[in-house]
């Protein structure tokens, strides 16, 4: 079993490394799924560089493994490197267990040949080092990560909003009062406050009306009240939903509870 541990399994990653790079560098891929994507794009660097990086650890994984195999002072190497290689391929794939709606498959591949690995080489190490992964999962999971969503699909009205604010709730009263339909969208939600902060508004409500290919952006009570006046636009209350997500937004109760302000995004609503 340790021979199979240290020789065969590595050279087997090693492999699956080397075939995925292969793929790379003639355009094509063992996966091209959305989550694929995802971790490509957040690279500051062409994904081709982190196969040549996996390919490397390997490769040091390999080397150690043959020499660990019979030698206790190289085998300590080798379960330093697996162990890293784990809690990083951790971070990578946890990102996009929380971020992205499908998962790596290659990424998943790397992993599962990682876990084998370490937990056939030295299961009292792998117990060892189970706290620390764990810990790196419960921390991505205490974390607002944006996630690969769509919320503004159809066309209409979708109002970011927050049940705590006393400027939201004028608005969604006059729409109600004049049946008009709208899709509520939480300030709450990671990927609502990064839209406010990339276009730089710095209070809610936030409208955002989607005509086909068109969308028009109207922040502030007052103008969007004033949109409708002048539109006489009739249409009825909804909730929205993302499209790569099962997660369904409730009616929000205006009296609200537990939202925190925030300090940029809702800095006039106790006025």
């Amino acid at each position: 079993m340790k021979k199979f541990s240290f020789i065969y399994l590595p050279i087997l990653f090693f492999i699956y490394i080397l075939t995925e790079m292969v793929l790379k560098l003639n355009h094509m891929s063992i996966c091209e799924t959305t989550g694929c994507l995802l971790a490509d794009n957040l690279l500051k660097f062409d994904s081709i560089y982190l196969n040549f990086m996996g390919l490397l650890d390997a490769s040091l994984i390999l080397v150690t493994g043959w020499l660990g195999h019979k030698n206790k002072k190289y085998a300590k190497i080798f379960y330093l490197v697996v162990f890293a290689s784990l809690l990083f391929e951790t971070v990578l794939l946890g990102y996009q267990y929380f971020v992205s709606p499908e998962m790596c498959k290659f990424c998943m591949g790397v992993y599962a040949f990682l876990v084998l690995i370490a937990l056939l080489s030295s299961r009292i190490y792998f117990a060892m080092v189970l706290p620390a992964v764990a810990s790196v999962v419960m921390a991505l999971s205490f974390l607002s990560l944006p996630k690969s969503e769509v919320f503004v699909i159809n066309d209409g009205n979708y109002l970011i909003q927050s049940p705590t604010c006393e400027h939201c709730k004028k608005v969604k009263t006059y729409l109600k009062d004049n049946d008009t339909v709208f899709s509520k969208i939480n300030i709450d939600d990671i990927e609502a406050r990064n839209f406010a902060t990339f276009l730089d508004f710095k209070t809610i409500p936030i409208l955002l009306i989607k005509e086909g290919k068109k969308v028009q952006i109207i922040n502030g009570d007052t103008n969007i009240i004033h949109h409708f006046k002048s539109h006489n636009d009739t249409i009825k209350e909804s909730a929205v939903v993302a499209s790569n997500s099962d997660f369904l937004y409730e009616k929000a109760h205006d009296e609200g509870c537990g939202f925190i302000t925030l300090s940029k995004l809702e800095s006039n609503c106790s006025k």
